[in-house]
Parts: structure tokens; C-alpha cells; sequence
């Protein structure tokens, strides 16, 4: 490149930059260059960023992306990222509509002439702050976010943005293989012992002065990377509703929402859940790299799947299904968990203990976010994802076993008696369900049912919680049904195809039809579903939560001993509790933030799209009903009715 015969070359002359195009790059071997990009690839982002980190060069690569100019990060030995991950972050961040993982992925570009000494005078920039600190010190773990620069031509806006390394960047950070330890040193004996940081008496949780809305939102918001690229507050909710969305790369949004009496709390949660989602989609800390079929691990060091209940076979094969038959000898990719019943490691399917890892393995369950929790201690985390367990178990074992449940009397809670009075003017009555089975986890299902005629609105919407505070479950579970009954008019308005009773009433018929979360919960709003849901409200008068639940919540000292408490009475009804450590790197060292995924071989767990149900090899449902007194006897499996389930 000679500067007479580019702008952009020139601009950067003027600045005392050199500019290289990529072939000339990769023969630089010293010194410090802008690299020029008008068209390349993925590929081309890795190679730079490989030949950076391996020879003592500076380059800040200049690239076009259509009517955008991406200037940045600085790459160099010990960057605090590359090329490849920040592209990964960037169009992953769009969503499914480029193949965002591909390094045959070509684009091109070139910024307008009215911007090129601004995009030139970016690169110079970066060039010199590289003299400072853009390298991470020797040993340290955590390099800090990168700066990368976006020129956008067609809105003339220049925005900047610091962001992080992708945990498990192939080019600049690779992840260590997983092993045992890592589970260990998160939930073995000399973790527990460890004492930990006083908790609220009545959340439970440990105070975090590094989870404010601002440390949350410097964290990890950025329109551009990620990794939640976006907040949209929703003015009409019945609570003030706040939506984190997370950078996934798929067509479908995903991400972590948050409900409260003013937007500022209701954000911060959001950003909580979105934290929890980033942390159990995939591995993030750690490689797997244990693949072996259990007949070869066998029970002492692997989790049997058999225990977790498999789907149905006759769903195999169904375009619906999201899994492969099973037998001992079908190989799986596995991590370590920790046995908190048997103190020990214990190895479960990658699958089991993240519900979106990389694609291409053989699943022999489906499995969602069921069971995960995000707390201020390893502790914490495991305590709030078995409470999430206990909630889909006694919803499922109530729905599909249709057992009648005891109604409870509102508790004088102004939150939610506020609730469920916005739900009346909406025309919804709204019950709540003692659901609390032998796990012994207070828990409750909570019905709005509309008061007027059978075709004038959506008919039901359904939810559940549970917590050590059965207060807390019911404003829990209160709060999300009465979201649904609110949010119901304008979602039919934005997507009517989706509530369309012509596409619905075949699922009566048809469960196999019943594909996504969305179609669990519309095929409800029918008034000929309503008579599913009917078998509810034959247990009985209502009764007061202190007679449901007497002497709750008890006292306790804290997370950890509320943990220990629940996991021993699980291990008396035979129930191994299993926690997977989650951590995503930075809300850990920077939040002081985990999250685990707890798995209790043996309830039911929850799952979306009725050909992957999983209620087969799992005898508490039929046992339990019984046990409770809420079923005269114990069914076979072939009786039960098993409808789609409602849980939104």
C-alpha cells in the first residue's frame, strides 16, 4: 500500500502510522502497524491474531463490515484479547443471521470518505496507548477488557467499547482441561468449611456491594459485544419488567428477566439471571475433555443417566425430538460434579450440566436451565438452584400424577395482595397451591383463571415457586403468573399466529405438536384446555400458610447450613444431591459472583416440547402422590395422563 493510492493508507501516513494489508502483516515480524481490511475473513482475524501473539509486533487491524469500520483491539504479545474473539463477541451478538463461529465467514467494507481521519486518528490511538498497558502482567488471570472502536458510516456515529476476552478463545485464551479438583475446590469438605459472609435472615442472600446496577451494567453490558447486548424495560407489566438479553448467536433471544416494584431493582435482577444464563449455556472455565460411554466409567465415578429419567422411546426419531437413544455403551462427553450426599466427585453428562454446550454430541435427554442458581458463595448458588428444583419437581408431579392440591389463603403481603388485584381488574382469579412434596422445600402453584365467558380472553396461565419462606414462593410465583395475565393482550397483538386457535386446538389431540416453551403455555389459554386444569381445586378449603406450613420459615444460620439441613433430609429419602460449579470468568473475580447447576437424580425435571418429557425410570411420581395422600393409589406409568404441562 503506497499513500497516494488510498485515503485511508494516507490518513494513517499523516499520523506516522504504517499501514499493511494482512499478507504483509503476517510477514512483520517487529514494530507496530495498522493493518487495512477491506475484505476478509474470520480466518484472516485468527491468523493475525495467532501471528501477534507470537512475535513481538504491534498491529491494531482496521476492518469493514458493510457500512461499519471495527478499529481494534491492539494485538501483541500477552493482548488482553484478539481479533477472533472480538469478532466472535460482535457477530454473535447479532444473532443468528451469520455463521458467527465459521472462519470461512468473508466480509467487507470500507469507511465513508467524510470518515477516514476520524478512523485513522482511532488507530493511531490505540498504536500509542499500546507503549502503556495493553498487555496483562506475567501470571495474571484476568487481563482486563480490550478497547475496540466502531465507526459507523451510514449513522455517522462512532461508538467505544472495552471488552473482554472470550473464555475459550482458540487463538488467545484457551481453556484448561476440566477435571475432578475443579468440582472439589468448589463444594469438597474443605469448601464447606470455609466460613463465609453473613446472609439476610429472610432472603438468604449475602450482601454484594459489587452488585449494584452500575457494577452489573460495567460488567457486562455493551450493545455491540455483549455479553447482554441489550435492556428493554416493559412499561405495561404488571410489575415493573426489565428483559437482559444475552450473545448467544441464535435465532431465538435468550437472556434473563427480571420483576420488581421499580425499574432500577427489577434491572438488576435481569442482569442477575442473565449472568446465571451466561454461566450454565456452556463451559466457560474449564474444557471438557472426559468423553467415555458410562458402561465403561461406570456407578462410583460417573452419574448413571438411566437415574434421570429418559425420554419416551416411542418419541425417537420424532422431528420434535432433541435426543438419542440410550445405552451404556453410547460414548458421552462428561464433567465433574460434586456429590454433596456422598462427598465425593461424580461425573454427569456435559449435557446434563449445561443446557446449550457446543453442538455435534449425541444428548440422550433434553435439558434446560432447571436447577440453576446464581449466588454470592458456591454455597449460595447451590442453595437457590435446589430450590429450583424442588419447584419443577412439585408442579410437574402435581400435573402429570393430577393430583388435587389444598388451596392457600393469600398472605397479608401488600405486594402481592397488589398482584392479584391488577390480575382481578384484568378479569383473572387468581388461586394459590400447597405443591410442597417430600422434599420438604415449601412450594407452591399458583392458578389465574379468567372470571367471564369461556372464548372472551385467554383462559389460564399457570406458575410456581419455591423457597425456604413459603411468603416468598407465593410473591415468587404471584408476580410471574400475573406478568403473563397483564403482558397476554399485547403479545397476542404482536404474535397472533402463536395464540392462533386453529394452530392450538390440534395440540389437544396432538401433544406431539407442543414443540416450544411458547407452545406449552398458549395451548392453555384455550377454553377446551381448561378442563385440564380443573382436577386443581379439589383438595379442599383454603387454609392460612401458617397452618399449610407450620413453624416457617425456621430459623437458620445461614445458606450453607440451610444447604447441609435440605441435602441430608434429600439423602433420607434416598436422593443424591449433584452440583455442578458454573462460575463464568469475571462475574467471579469482578462480581464475587457463582452459579451452580444442581441435579437430583430422581425428580422430575423440567422440560419443554412434550416428545422430550421425561417422567419414565422416575417412581417418585407415582410413589409419592400416594405417599402424600393425594392419590388413592400408585398408578402404573401407561395410566397417567400425561398433557402437556403449562409451565411458562
Amino acid at each position: 500500500m503506497t499513500p497516494a493510492a488510498d485515503p485511508l493508507v494516507r490518513a494513517l501516513a499523516d499520523r506516522g502510522v504504517t499501514a499493511l494489508d494482512a499478507d504483509a502483516a503476517l510477514a512483520r515480524t517487529e514494530g507496530r502497524a495498522a493493518v487495512v481490511l477491506d475484505a476478509w475473513s474470520l480466518g484472516t482475524a485468527a491468523a493475525l491474531s495467532r501471528h501477534a501473539l507470537r512475535h513481538p509486533v504491534t498491529l491494531v487491524p482496521v476492518r469493514g463490515d458493510g457500512a461499519l469500520t471495527v478499529v481494534g483491539p491492539v494485538l501483541r504479545p500477552g493482548a488482553r484479547g484478539c481479533a477472533a474473539c472480538a469478532e466472535y463477541q460482535r457477530l454473535a451478538t447479532i444473532g443468528g443471521r451469520v455463521p458467527w463461529d465459521s472462519e470461512q465467514l468473508r466480509l467487507a467494507g470500507r469507511p465513508s470518505p467524510a470518515f477516514t481521519d476520524a478512523v485513522a486518528s482511532l488507530a493511531a490511538a490505540l498504536l500509542a496507548a499500546a507503549g502503556g498497558t495493553a498487555h496483562a502482567p506475567p501470571g495474571h488471570d484476568d487481563p482486563g477488557p480490550a478497547t475496540v472502536h466502531v465507526v459507523h458510516s451510514a449513522r455517522g456515529t462512532w461508538t467505544t467499547h472495552a471488552f473482554r476476552p472470550t473464555a475459550g478463545c482458540r487463538v488467545c485464551r484457551p481453556l484448561p482441561p476440566e477435571g475432578p479438583e475443579v468440582a472439589e475446590a468448589a463444594f469438597g469438605p474443605a469448601a464447606r468449611r470455609r466460613p463465609g459472609p453473613p446472609h439476610d435472615p429472610v432472603t438468604l442472600r449475602a450482601p454484594n456491594a459489587r452488585t449494584d446496577n452500575a457494577g452489573l451494567r460495567r460488567e457486562l453490558f455493551d450493545a455491540r459485544f455483549g455479553p447482554v447486548h441489550q435492556i428493554l424495560r416493559t412499561e405495561e407489566s404488571a410489575y415493573s419488567l426489565t428483559s437482559a438479553y444475552v450473545t448467544y448467536g441464535r435465532h431465538l433471544r435468550d437472556g434473563g428477566y427480571g420483576r420488581a416494584a421499580d425499574f432500577a431493582s427489577s434491572e438488576r435482577v435481569a442482569l442477575f439471571e442473565a449472568a446465571e444464563r451466561l454461566a450454565s449455556m456452556a463451559p466457560t472455565g474449564h474444557a471438557t475433555v472426559l468423553r467415555a460411554p458410562f458402561a465403561e466409567l461406570g456407578p462410583h465415578r460417573a452419574l448413571d443417566p438411566e437415574r434421570l429419567g429418559l425420554p419416551d422411546p416411542a418419541h425417537h426419531g420424532h422431528p420434535a425430538s432433541a435426543t438419542v437413544p440410550y445405552t451404556p455403551d453410547l460414548e458421552l462427553d462428561w464433567v465433574h460434579g460434586w456429590s454433596l450426599t456422598r462427598d465425593r466427585a461424580v461425573a454427569v453428562p456435559e449435557h446434563v450440566a449445561y443446557w446449550d454446550p457446543a453442538p455435534g454430541g449425541p444428548r440422550v435427554v433434553y435439558e434446560s436451565s432447571n436447577g440453576c442458581g446464581l449466588g454470592n458463595s458456591p454455597q449460595e448458588a447451590a442453595l437457590f438452584g435446589l430450590f429450583e428444583v424442588a419447584e419443577r419437581d412439585a408442579f410437574l408431579m402435581a400435573w402429570y400424577a393430577r393430583t388435587p392440591l389444598r388451596r392457600v389463603a393469600l398472605p397479608e403481603d401488600q405486594d402481592t395482595l397488589a398482584l392479584v388485584d391488577r390480575a382481578a381488574l384484568a378479569g383473572y382469579r387468581v388461586t394459590v397451591f400447597d405443591a410442597t412434596n417430600d422434599i420438604g422445600v415449601p412450594a407452591v402453584l399458583v392458578a389465574a383463571l379468567h372470571r367471564g365467558e369461556p372464548a372472551a380472553a385467554p383462559q389460564a396461565f399457570l406458575a410456581a415457586g419455591a423457597h425456604h419462606d413459603p411468603r416468598a414462593a407465593i410473591r415468587s410465583a404471584v408476580a410471574e403468573v400475573v406478568t403473563n395475565v397483564v403482558n397476554a393482550p399485547h403479545r397476542h397483538a404482536a404474535e397472533p399466529d402463536l395464540f392462533d386457535p386453529a394452530r392450538l386446538r390440534p395440540m389437544l389431540e396432538r401433544p406431539e405438536l407442543v414443540t416450544t416453551l411458547a407452545d406449552h403455555v398458549a395451548l392453555h389459554t384455550l377454553p377446551e384446555a381448561r378442563p385440564r386444569i380443573e382436577f386443581l381445586f379439589a383438595g379442599g378449603p383454603e387454609a392460612d400458610w401458617r397452618e399449610v406450613w407450620p413453624g416457617a420459615p425456621a430459623p437458620v444460620a445461614g445458606a450453607t447450613a440451610l444447604l447441609d439441613a435440605t441435602v441430608g433430609r434429600l439423602a433420607a429419602l434416598g436422593l443424591d444431591v449433584v452440583v455442578v460449579p458454573q462460575d463464568l470468568p469475571g462475574a467471579r473475580e469482578r462480581l464475587g459472583l457463582h452459579t451452580a447447576k444442581v441435579i437430583v437424580p430422581g425428580t422430575l425435571p423440567m422440560t419443554f416440547g412434550h416428545v422430550n418429557r421425561r417422567t419414565r425410570g422416575l417412581p417418585r411420581l407415582l410413589e409419592v402422590p400416594y405417599a402424600l395422600g393425594r392419590a388413592d393409589r400408585v398408578p402404573c406409568h401407561d395410566e397417567l395422563a400425561l398433557h402437556p404441562h403449562p409451565f411458562p
